[in-house]
């Protein structure tokens, strides 16, 4: 073999060996964070977010909180197949409340996986149980916490979602009953997309995980080493395709899952392992 092409190969290795064992720095970014996730948890809209809006296109899936049609409709949402899904919050809309998808959008916290990146693994669902056993799960093996997404059978669902913008200053955790004013939703079985992060309590208190602390901040505590948050396309019926997006027509409702009510049955979950959270170089901002 040539030297060149030995030399080539070698340092091909050293490459891969410094980006998986290497620094944080070296890693490729889990997750990309848009906006601000403090501010989100805050309720607050930064002045350099204002006017800047996402595309949905250049992102596999995400979760967060984004808003179609004007910051007076900010709710909780998810990103995959190209379009946001959001509850749409601007009460005096002919559509407050219902679920409303589009390429482009607003946020002022968002986290997401770009399309270049591999997921590392999956996690096959194999026995009954509630979701916050999985975060239990994915805890144990994954303490500094992973990103996942996968279509999933669940019975029962619990889905609840913000029915009142958080635009206004006032910590969503301690003013929770003001911002989700509207009931819980249930069904006794469903599809669902589930978008979510899972990762052990002792690593969001970390000072360079304050982004995770901040999406995470809105949980209530729970027994177990494992937190997490999941966000959900409640589906009309059973995906045809689970190796494809979910399809337009066949969204019911978006919004987040009640982990202590809401139970697992079967589905797989792609796994992303989180590194370090970063802008990703405005990869998904609007152009």
């Amino acid at each position: 073999m040539p030297l060149k092409k030995k030399v080539g190969i070698l340092l091909g290795i050293g490459v891969a060996a410094a980006i998986i064992f290497g620094p944080l720095w070296w890693r490729p970014a889990v997750p990309c964070v848009a906006g601000d996730l403090t501010a989100r948890a805050q309720a607050q809209v930064p002045d350099n977010l204002k006017e800047i809006y996402l595309d949905a296109w250049n992102m596999q899936f995400g979760l967060g909180s984004a808003a179609i049609g004007g910051w007076q409709g900010l709710g909780d949402a998810i990103a995959v197949g190209g379009l946001a899904w959001v509850r749409t919050t601007r009460a005096d809309s002919p559509k407050y409340f219902a679920t409303v998808s589009n390429r482009y959008f607003q946020s002022n916290g968002f986290v997401y996986i770009p399309l270049e990146r591999e997921h590392e693994s999956s996690f096959r669902l194999e026995q009954v149980a509630p979701l916050a056993q999985l975060w239990e799960s994915l805890a144990k093996k994954y303490p500094q916490g992973v990103m996942f997404s996968g279509y999933v059978r669940l019975a029962p669902l619990r889905i609840i979602a913000i029915a009142r913008p958080a635009i206004d200053g006032r910590a969503v955790l301690k003013n929770a009953p003001s911002y989700y004013t509207r009931p819980m939703e249930s069904a006794q079985e469903a599809w669902a997309y589930v978008v979510g992060i899972a990762t052990a309590k002792s690593t969001i208190s970390r000072t360079n995980r304050a982004w995770l602390s901040s999406l995470l901040a809105a949980r209530p505590d729970r027994a177990g080493n494992g937190v997490g948050l999941a966000h959900a396309l409640w589906l009309k019926s059973a995906p045809a395709d689970v190796q494809s997006p979910p399809a337009r027509a066949n969204v019911n409702a978006v919004g987040q899952l009640v982990a202590d009510q809401t139970t697992l049955m079967e589905g797989e979950l792609k796994l992303y392992p989180v590194t370090r959270a970063s802008g990703c170089g405005d990869v998904a901002r609007a152009r």
